[in-house]
């Protein structure tokens, strides 16, 4: 059975999609990535245009609506499963409101792949929207990206608020922790926030923080993983660090 981790945060450039796409890479075992995002910057980050996506998450989710059944078209990319997305996820929170079980489609629609992976990803829009709650009920873990500054904290709180929520739901989803981002652990504001969420959830829940990288910049624009751009970069022993504690705590 997969290990579901959902990647969630109300603010956006937190990091989710770099953490999610780069992390997929580097498990060692058969993983599934799933855009869950309309802007589709997973999407982009595994070298695939968005305009060219003709059957992605949102064609699945429609055609499960619709019929009880969808087509699984997953492609494989740099040795990892990704379902795409594009453009038209956009809209799918106006088709799910008026349909009886709007917060478990995508839950419904994970089953199938169940026995099929270790672990599936799911990357997620920067909101608090039917496409959020669906992402968390159907996980097993949610993980939150913090940037490393004081507005993010904010961003922070205001998610929890909804894993609680949503606990009341899905009362099998578990709070894996935090990932600082884009830290510079030369400057005051980095540790103060390191130390701030580690006040806070305790240091078991702070994972390793994912440094400050311009090859994770260039890595994203050339649709190609950490772990082959510059497999000997700070931020890709962050990425491999941080998978190591992930597979420790869903044990």
């Amino acid at each position: 059975m997969a290990e579901v981790i959902v990647f969630a945060n109300r603010k956006g450039g937190s990091g989710k999609t770099t953490l999610a796409y780069n992390l997929a890479n580097v498990m060692n075992k058969k993983t599934l990535l799933i855009d869950f995002d309309s802007q589709a910057h997973s999407t982009v980050y595994a070298g695939i245009n968005p305009f060219d996506v003709k059957y992605g998450i949102y064609e699945m989710i429609v055609d499960y609506l619709n019929t009880g059944k969808y087509q699984n078209k997953t492609l494989n990319i740099h040795n990892i499963d990704i379902i795409p997305s594009n453009q038209n996820l956009a809209a799918l929170e106006i088709e799910l409101a008026s349909y009886e079980g709007r917060n478990f489609v995508l839950k419904d629609i994970l089953i199938d792949f169940h026995n099929k992976y270790d672990y599936i990803f799911i990357d997620t829009p920067p909101s608090l929207g039917l496409l959020t709650i669906n992402a968390l009920n159907a996980s097993d873990y949610l993980l939150i990206p913090v940037k490393s500054d004081f507005l993010s904290l904010v961003g922070l709180s205001q998610m929890m608020e909804i894993y609680y929520k949503v606990n009341t739901e899905n009362p099998d989803l578990k709070f894996l922790g935090v990932i600082p981002t884009m830290v510079d652990k030369r400057t005051k504001i980095s540790k103060e926030i390191i130390n701030e969420l580690k006040r806070i959830f305790g240091e078991k829940k702070v994972l390793t923080p994912l440094r400050n990288d311009v090859k994770l910049i260039e890595s994203s624009s050339h649709g190609i993983p950490i772990k082959k751009y510059a497999p000997k970069s700070r931020a890709a022993l962050d990425i491999r660090k941080i998978a190591k504690e992930i597979q420790e705590l869903v044990k």
